[in-house]
């Protein structure tokens, strides 16, 4: 239900509430212990949590449902991600009628569709590769209101993307939104030079391959949301979404430097899961300091069977997910602030010199030459490589499928 993968992020230093509870209490011992010793004390690592089952996902009714599975992890871990493999992911109506998921990878289970009946409750069910069964709550299909509007505005500080929805049935009050952001980045020109071992030992600058140029011209980035973005209109008098701002993108990011793309996806959500979402934006957002309010327990809807106690890290819902698109390109933002730092400087053409500064691994690039005025190279421009790889500044050459 949360965005694709972000509760592997919470999974790291969460273990519901209980492992957060435990670590605020050694951190007031330990603040205690700093204020009241002169002896520094060096807590051990914080260890030995049981590996919570983490369980990521909207049923949709009638479309693709991507389940994420993983794990919890120990503070100290150096692992970002725990998948669950193996494991076994189905949907079970109320008469026991079972729909399997397929394993993908990454812990991720999915199935091109399913046809659900809006009048019946339906069911998660999992089993580990260890044999241990979870089972989600009994779940009503919730429906999802269009997106009515998709749109963004600019301000001085950036651009700024939103959404406007409505029930007219005062139906759904409680909404999440999630995110997926393409961007096409480019080099500040053609990179026509590189540094080669010479014949003779040494760097030697040499023309650089065309199709090799173009792979380090243009490249394309992308990011998934991270926070958890709901909204409530319960207390308002109409079951009206209005001008509700899903990203932003500051005024001096690479993201509006071509072409930029971001296609968002609304779900309804049910009065529970709200509120345990409310709790986790919590939990997981506003722990600043001692003064801030404390982690609360989160209780998901999706347990062991065998032991009730042990409740998965999530809240399951069923409700058809709402998707829309839109770009932004560069011409749509005249003057925009993003600039890259490609500060030049010139190397003598000798082969101590561009070893130095051309050679594998350097931090910079040849970019032209400079002549002297019989046509010999004298000098070769300097150029930080990332100005002039896209790749090096985390792009990659695969152009989106919709691009």
């Amino acid at each position: 239900m949360t965005n694709c993968h972000s509760l592997f992020r919470i999974g790291r230093s969460l273990e519901q509430g209980k492992t957060m509870r435990k670590l605020f209490t050694i951190g007031i011992f330990a603040l205690l212990t700093v204020v009241g010793c002169k002896k520094p004390f060096n807590p051990e690592a914080i260890n030995g949590f049981s590996s919570a089952l983490i369980v990521e996902g909207v049923i949709n009714p009638s479309g693709v449902t991507n389940i994420y599975l993983s794990r919890t992890l120990d503070l100290d871990d150096k692992v970002v991600i725990k998948p669950e493999p193996k494991a076994v992911v189905q949907v079970l109506s109320e008469n026991n009628t079972a729909v399997t998921l397929a394993e993908k990878t990454g812990g991720l289970y999915s199935i091109p569709a399913l046809s659900l009946n809006s009048t019946q409750k339906y069911r998660l069910r999992i089993r580990t590769s260890a044999g241990v069964e979870y089972m989600s709550d009994a779940l009503a299909v919730k429906n999802t209101p269009p997106i009515d509007k998709f749109y963004w505005e600019r301000s001085p500080e950036g651009v700024g993307i939103y959404v406007d929805a409505q029930d007219s049935q005062n139906n759904t009050k409680y909404y999440q939104w999630d995110f997926e952001e393409d961007w096409e980045i480019r080099s500040i020109d053609s990179a026509k030079y590189s540094g080669v071992p010479g014949p003779m030992g040494g760097i030697a600058v040499v023309a650089r391959d065309s199709k090799e140029s173009a792979l380090m011209f243009t490249c394309y980035k992308s990011q998934r949301s991270t926070n958890i973005d709901i909204f409530s209109t319960a207390k308002l008098s109409a079951d009206v979404v209005s001008r509700h701002r899903v990203a932003f993108i500051p005024n001096i990011s690479d993201k509006l430097s071509v072409r930029y793309s971001i296609l968002v996806r609304q779900y309804a959500l049910n009065f529970e899961a709200f509120e345990y979402l409310s709790m986790m934006k919590r939990n997981t957002e506003q722990l600043g300091s001692f003064f801030d309010a404390q982690p609360s327990e989160l209780v998901g809807n999706i347990r062991n069977v065998s032991d009730k106690n042990d409740v998965a890290i999530g809240y399951i819902v069923i409700a058809p997910v709402l998707e829309k698109r839109l770009f932004i390109t560069i011409s749509d933002v005249p003057g925009w602030g993003f600039r890259l730092n490609c500060n030049t400087f010139p190397v003598k053409n000798d082969r101590d010199s561009l070893a130095v500064h051309f050679g594998p691994g350097a931090a910079y690039t040849p970019q032209y030459p400079v002549q002297n005025s019989a046509g010999g190279i004298t000098h070769w421009t300097a150029t930080p490589a990332s100005c002039l790889d896209c790749r090096l500044r985390s792009g990659t050459n695969v152009k989106p499928a919709f691009w």
